[in-house]
């Protein structure tokens, strides 16, 4: 099929870690069907530009509220995309809301995937986000509605279609080699977060744990990667408590040295307030990693004891119990098994399949 995707979230070139589920679900899309992607560059200016960006074809259409004419010819731009798809594929909320005067004009067969974490609980984002959270309703109007677990599904429940509401979790790249968690043996164990240091993902905490276990004897380090608002502070924290030998931030890194940083690891972390997913740890399990994650509806369609020691809790000392815990459990456990637990179910070909049993129900439906 020709699927048309609109999306306000994707990488580019300037912010390659951007969005990158939205990437990964739309080349597993490829692997079935002929794929173009509108993004559009919300609160950007400059000209509509196309590229091939690892193998997909996106146009990238500027939209201000600054350029009224821009917004103009964004919206066109989706109009005489949609004259030719056979479905329309939006991805991230605010895609949904753009996409929907031209989607009830056309009346192309159409499939909405939600990310955000923030349709769960509007109040946690912002005042001006909770006052206009009436518009998640137009969840509505999608012929089909995808969550990426089980946990969102239930969330989105009371906005989408009953009938229309399904999960198609994130992809999950297998690695090409695994990590060799020999830290026990060297005698530092190296702890890995991936994730914005933002409030919600609960960084301090991670950093907090980190000294209790060198508290308690274990010669412990603590890589974080990726960034946000909080690095100054983490920084002052770890200075403090006389860690900042043992704690370091690497900032935003591409796909591929979040990989490195995994497979470099011998258990991951994450004390995170609230998920809708949680890639980083089914990737940190794809790289043969445990994982030490808070126990949240949304990672247990895949955290399992198999793979990981969820933390019900949400102390520092309870973290760090984890940390040992994972530490014992999977000492003899290879990276492989770690990794079998995730790498067939949320490979693209299993993603792929069930977006394309998706649009082959709207196609029936819809005629």
């Amino acid at each position: 099929m020709r699927v048309l995707v609109l999306t306000t979230w994707f990488p580019d070139a300037n912010t390659p870690s951007k969005a990158p589920f939205n990437l990964l679900h739309v080349q597993a899309i490829a692997q079935r069907h002929d794929v173009r992607v509108i993004h559009f560059q919300l609160g950007r200016t400059g000209p509509v530009t196309e590229e091939n960006y690892d193998g997909v074809s996106v146009i990238r259409a500027p939209v201000s509220p600054r350029r009224p004419l821009q917004a103009l010819t964004a919206i066109r731009l989706l109009a005489v995309g949609l004259k030719t798809a056979d479905v329309l594929h939006t991805m991230a909320f605010t895609s949904a809301v753009a996409a929907a005067p031209a989607a009830i004009c056309h009346r192309t067969p159409w499939v909405h995937t939600e990310h955000w974490s923030g349709m769960a609980n509007p109040a946690s984002v912002s005042k001006k986000w909770a006052a206009f959270a009436w518009l998640r309703y137009v969840l509505k109007l999608p012929d089909a509605v995808t969550a990426v677990s089980s946990a969102q599904a239930e969330q989105l429940r009371r906005f989408a279609r009953r009938r229309g509401l399904s999960v198609v979790p994130n992809v999950v790249l297998s690695q090409d080699s695994l990590a060799e968690r020999t830290g026990q043996k060297r005698g530092v164990v190296r702890i890995v977060s991936v994730g914005g240091l933002i409030t919600r993902k609960r960084p301090a905490l991670a950093l907090e744990t980190l000294r209790i276990l060198r508290t308690e004897g274990v010669s412990a380090s603590l890589t974080w990667v990726g960034d946000g608002p909080l690095h100054a502070d983490l920084e002052k924290m770890a200075a403090a408590a006389e860690l900042a030998s043992e704690f370091s931030i690497t900032g935003l890194l591409p796909p591929d040295q979040v990989a490195a940083k995994l497979r470099n690891a011998d258990v991951f972390l994450l004390p995170t307030h609230h998920e809708t997913f949680c890639v980083s740890a089914a990737e940190a399990i794809a790289a043969g990693i445990p994982a030490v994650v808070t126990d949240l509806p949304a990672v247990r369609d895949f955290l399992t004891e198999k793979n990981s020691v969820l933390v019900s809790a949400g102390r520092a000392e309870d973290y760090a119990r984890g940390v040992l815990l994972a530490l014992e459990r999977f000492a003899e456990v290879p990276s492989s098994d770690i990794a079998e637990t995730v790498s067939l179910r949320y490979s693209p070909t299993a993603v792929a399949e069930l977006f394309s049993d998706i649009y082959n129900h709207i196609q029936r439906f819809t005629k």
